[in-house]
Order: structure tokens, then sequence, then C-alpha cells
């Protein structure tokens, strides 16, 4: 029988909704899809209890059920590091704002707040509860606080060492003794732990530990030893009392990082993560004294892209040498229990992608609604399309097949239609939404750099571009190549300049019959191309035909300043410039239309914008900025540019802005890892 496990989270929301996608909206919204991005991970002490730190905020979810039961600060979010106390009482949180905070989880109330001058990449309770420690990214600190009233306890500054990006930080079992790491400043591969005395305020002790960054250290149940593990594929264990490595666990294959942990009778294991390029990865946990492996599982295919260290994405915990909980494909969370020996998994984002794709950076990048409004396609940076269902807010990957690859762009086209365009290696593929599985175009020598592949809004043409500046042009209909053009390229004059021009971007006119390619080096290099005959227009863009152009070109008569963001209605009578001299201009009148009135101090941060399907209300959404806690979405209407609504909700940047086809609602994704959708029918 399952003992009681009667919840003593406080919950600002009703646990018995499960529809998460409204919890905690702000004003003005109806739905959340998404749960943040770049998750850390916490257990509670007694296994109940998984805490995870998103972009989005800090979720709390019941490891029994598997299920959220709260969602906190989401006021600011963006949470990079979580921590339990060791009598489970509280959670820390450390967000991008350099805001620590303690919170008492029975009454949601935050009892410490401490603002830093740094980012906290480390963050730990003492053994007695007594205090919250935190390490810093760029220096080489280490500052404890009383836990419950965050009154400052010491600052502690390593003697000649430089600090490393991600620096964890352990208290002995006695809370005499607090370790961090450093990495050395005479060499780049070099990394080493720093010992220091509570009492007597002083560094003890400084020794070289690994060869590549350590990601973990932790002391033993008894306090006589101390464990480090690193990126160099090792673990190290140190007597306390001389700080001489008495053991080296090692040959466990191709690492990418290896985390020991002790359970609490003292029994020393790790949870290793093995990856190359030629197998798949897997994540699994051993007994380091006999070798034993006590879990194992094939997490992703050899496609796998784990972030650097220097990212320190933290998308796995493994504590008390039992509990381990890892994200899988940016949808699912693995968690391995003593209660649940076994592999348990929960999704935490429903954003699915093909099986062997993982990007701890996807965000969502673009959004578009089917013409019949039910449903939502999204982009996301460096990864899948996924559709979702406005109805049952559910999703699902755009294009199946697992050849197509994880690098993908979303097009809709006038008529209507849906299309991806994938890259694999150097492989160009062109697919229909919802189509048979097999792709309309196939094509080759499209390098990762160059720019994004374009599909005229007729549906009829594609183009991609290679590194050498030549452009390969595509009839969609019969799938064959029509042309290849050549884009001369800028070449520097120093030998030892590195930055190599390519073609940064391909935009078609509206009508198909002009392509456009851009070169930026160096210096912006503008040739458009007449796609009847495949061959460069006289002159260049003219001003007739720089009106008709998408993206972010040149439009000569309107004298913009460099890079100025230019939006264009769907119905082409309208373009908008959301610059410090924002503006909407009316095509046919070739003058200015009005100029609207963004907020006071936010002028430079709009830089995103679109306008509605039929033209008469146009969006425009901020990027972050220092001093901001929530991005700002201005709604208006475009003949007299009167502002008709004002929303704020994510926790940084706005990408991309989206109305349905009835103006009902507003579409807004976010670098947060979030799309937010706006009820608009109050304005409209």
């Amino acid at each position: 029988m399952m003992p009681d496990k009667t919840s003593v989270i406080y919950s600002q929301v009703d646990v018995n909704e499960s529809d998460v996608t409204t919890w905690e909206l702000p004003e003005g919204a109806i739905a959340r899809l998404g749960r943040g991005r770049e998750p850390d991970f916490d257990f509670s002490p007694d296994g109940q209890y998984l805490a995870i730190g998103t972009s989005l905020g800090l979720w709390l979810y019941d490891l029994a059920e598997l299920s959220p039961i709260a969602l906190w600060e989401i006021q600011r979010g963006m949470v990079g590091c979580v921590a339990f106390s060791p009598n489970g009482k509280w959670i820390a949180t450390s967000n991008s704002d350099n805001i620590l905070k303690v919170l008492d989880i029975q009454n949601g109330v935050c009892l410490t707040k401490v603002e830093s001058d740094e980012y906290i990449t480390g963050l730990t309770f003492s053994p007695d509860n007594q205090y919250i420690a935190a390490a810093y990214s760029r220096s080489s600190k280490v500052e404890i606080w009383y836990a419950e009233t965050g009154e400052p306890v010491v600052q502690f500054t390593a003697d000649t060492e430089e600090a490393s990006f991600f620096r964890p930080i352990s208290f002995s079992p006695d809370t005499r003794l607090i370790v961090s790491t450093c990495r050395f400043n005479t060499t780049d591969e070099g990394y080493s732990v720093i010992v220091w005395n509570m009492e007597s305020r002083e560094q003890i002790a400084c020794f070289s530990a690994h060869t590549k960054w350590i990601s973990t250290i932790c002391f033993s149940p008894c306090g006589k030893f101390l464990v480090s593990g690193g990126e160099d594929g090792t673990v190290n264990l140190w007597d306390v009392n001389t700080w001489q490595k008495v053991q080296t666990y090692s040959d466990y294959g191709d690492v990418y990082r290896i985390i020991p942990s002790y359970t609490p009778d003292g029994i020393l294991r790790a949870a290793i993560i093995n990856y190359d390029e030629s197998a798949p990865v897997t994540i699994s946990v051993c007994d380091l004294e006999s070798g034993e492996e006590i879990y194992n599982d094939q997490v992703w295919g050899n496609t796998v892209q784990f972030c650097d260290a220097d990212d320190w994405g933290n998308f796995l915990v493994f504590s008390n040498g039992s509990q381990l909980a890892y994200e899988c494909r940016h949808d699912f969370i693995n968690v391995w229990t003593p209660e649940y020996p076994y592999k348990r998994q929960f999704t935490h984002s429903p954003i699915s992608f093909p099986a062997s794709t993982h990007s701890p950076k996807a965000f969502p990048t673009f959004a578009v609604f089917t013409d019949d409004g039910k449903t939502l396609a999204v982009k996301h940076h460096h990864e899948g399309v996924v559709l979702w269902d406005i109805a049952s807010r559910r999703s699902r990957p755009a294009i199946t097949v697992e050849s197509a690859g994880k690098n993908q762009f979303l097009y809709k086209t006038e008529s209507g239609k849906l299309y991806v365009a994938s890259i694999k290696d150097d492989n160009v593929m062109l697919w229909e939404v919802d189509g048979n599985g097999i792709p309309l175009i196939e094509g080759t020598e499209r390098k990762y750099w160059s720019a994004f592949p374009a599909l005229s809004p007729t549906g009829k043409l594609f183009a991609y571009a290679d590194e050498e500046g030549n452009i390969k042009v595509w009839d969609v209909d019969s799938g064959n190549q029509l042309y290849e053009l050549k884009h001369p390229l800028g070449q520097s004059d120093d030998d030892d300049d590195e930055e190599d021009d390519t073609i940064c971007d391909l935009q078609f006119s509206f009508d198909g019959k002009i392509l456009a390619s851009e070169s930026d080096y160096p210096c912006a290099h503008v040739i458009s191309w007449d796609m009847e005959r495949g061959e460069e227009i006289d002159n260049s863009l003219s001003d007739n035909a720089a009106t008709r152009i998408r993206g972010r070109l040149v439009f000569r008569h309107l004298k913009p300043r460099s890079r100025e963001v230019v939006h264009i209605s769907h119905d082409r009578k309208y373009l908008s410039s959301i610059g410090n001299n924002p503006y909407l201009y009316d095509v046919k009148q070739n003058d200015y239309l009005t100029r609207f009135s963004l907020p006071k101090g936010l002028e430079d941060m709009f830089w995103v914008a679109e306008f509605s399907m039929c033209g008469k209300y146009f969006a425009a959404g901020t990027w972050w900025h220092e001093g901001m806690e929530k991005m700002v979405i201005c709604l208006y209407e475009v003949e007299t540019g009167k502002q008709i609504a004002t929303f704020k909700g994510h926790s940084t940047d706005v990408h991309a802005l989206a109305f349905s086809p009835d103006n009902k609602i507003l579409a807004s994704t976010s670098y947060d890892g979030t799309i937010l959708l706006w009820d608009l029918t109050p304005y409209i």
C-alpha cells in the first residue's frame, strides 16, 4: 500500500483543472501553448515532487501522478536555477535578472529576495537549512546568505583562479566547508576545486581536478570524501583531510557528461551521458565501486545536438544516487526513482518533433493560421514545424517522415496551402503539409549557413542557395530544376578575415515573377532575377519591383534607414515601419497613411509586427531590454493609427505574431519557448 502523499505545496491554480494551457494566464490571453525553455530540475528531499524551472516560471510536479500541481514565479519568469531545502519546506530560484528568491512551498510566500549584479549559475542550501549559497557565471566568488531572512553571511573569492561559466557548489554535511569550481588562469584546459572554511572564512584548499569542465561536486554522507565529475569522462574521489586524490573512475566510453552522487547510505553512483557521432545517445546509472549498471536508456538518435558547457543547459539532474530526471526531445521528461525503479515518462512541453531530434535551444520563431482558423502552424528555431489544434490545444509534427531532418521552414501560399522545406546534411526537400509523405522536390549542395530556402507566394517556384552564391530555382508542380543563377559574392582584402560572404536572403515578389537575392559583405548587395527568363534584371531593383518584395530588402522610394524593419499587409495595400519613426504607408497612393505611437521608452524595442488578413489591423511586439519584466504587444487600427489594445505576457523577446482569419485570436511566439493566444473579441 502506498503511503499517503497529500500535497503540502501551495498552488494558486485548481489542481483538478487538467488544462494547464489556462494556468496563470496574463490578462487578455485565452491559452498558453508550451511550458518554457531550458529546464533546470530538483527533487524534493522526500521524493514526492519534482521542481522544473523554465523560461516561463517554476513548475512543481507530483511524482506519484506525474502531473503538475503548481506554477510559480511567472511574474518575471526566466528561471535559471532551482533547489529544494533539505527539510523540504523551501525552494530557491534564481532568474536571468540576477534575482534570488526563497519560497515557502506551504503558503507560496517569498521569504527571501536578494538582487545581485551577476548571473547565478550554482545554487544550494546548507544541510542544516540555515544558509543559501550562490555561485556566479563570470566571477570566482561564492556568496552566502541566511536562507530565511536574506541577510548576508559571507562572500568568498578565489585567490588565483578565473571563473568558469557553470559553477557547481556544495556544502559539507556538517556545514563547516563549502566547495566550488574554477578554471585555471594559466591554461584553457584545466579546472580546479576550491574549498573554503565557513568558520575561519578562509580559502583552505585549491587543487587541480579535471582537464575539462567540472559538472558536479558533492560530499559523501560521512563527510570524509569529496567527489567530482567532469566532462573529461572521469570521477575523482578526494580525501577531505588531505585533499589528495584517492580514487579515479574512468573508461566509460564516449562520455558527454558524468554526474556522481551518493546514496543516503554512502554508495557512490554516477549518471553517465554517452554520445558520439556514430551511435545513439544513452543515459545510464552505474555503481562506481562494482561497475554494475543499474539503469540504461537510449534517448536520442545520433543526430542529437547538446548545448555546449558554456550554455549550461541543465537538462538532467541526478541526486541521492537514486533520483534521476532528464528532458527528452524537448517535449518529454523521464524520471527514475526508488519508488518507481524503471523509466517513467510524462509530457512537459507538448511540442512533438521527429524522434531523432532534440535541442534545448528550440523556440518558436514563426506562426501562421490555416484559412479555416482551426490550426496554428509554428516553426521552431533549428527544429521542426508543429501544427497546433486550436480547439484541443494539442500538437503534432507537420512532417513525420524521419528523412526530413530537423531543420525545417514553414510557408503558406496565397491559396492557403502549407508547405515545409527541410534540410538534412546538405540535402533540401520541399513537402506539402498533410500530403502523401513524399517530397515534392529533392535538391543537394545546400550548406547550413546559406540563406533560408524561399517558396514563391503562388507556390509555383522554390529556390535555395549554396555557400558559393549559386541559386537553384525549381518548378514545384513538375519537381524539375529550372535555373541555376550566380550571385557574385564579395571578397575580403584581409587574408586573416574569417568572415566569408554568403547569400543572406532570398525573397520572391508577391506574383512570383521576381526573385531577389542579397549578400551583405562588405556591404549590402541586392540582385533581382526575372523568373520567366531566368536572368538578372537590368539596373538591379526598380522602385516598382521593390515595393513587391517581402522581407527586409531595401525599399528605395521610402528612404528607410539601413536594415529598417518593413512589413507588408496581406492585401499588399500597406507598408509599415516600426523603427524610431513608426508609420503606415499607402502603396497605391504612394504616400504616408498615418504615423502611430509606441509606448514611451519602448520605441526602439518594437521589432516584430504583422497585419491582419483583412488589412484592417496591425500588431507590433517588443524584444527584451534591461529593466523589462514582460514584453509588450500593441494592437492598432490601420486607417486611423489608433492603439486599441495592449497585451503583456512573454518573459522575453516576441519573435512572431499571427492573426486568425476571423480576427478573434492573435497568436504570439517568443524566445521563452511559449505561444500565447490573445482574445481580440473585446477590441475588434
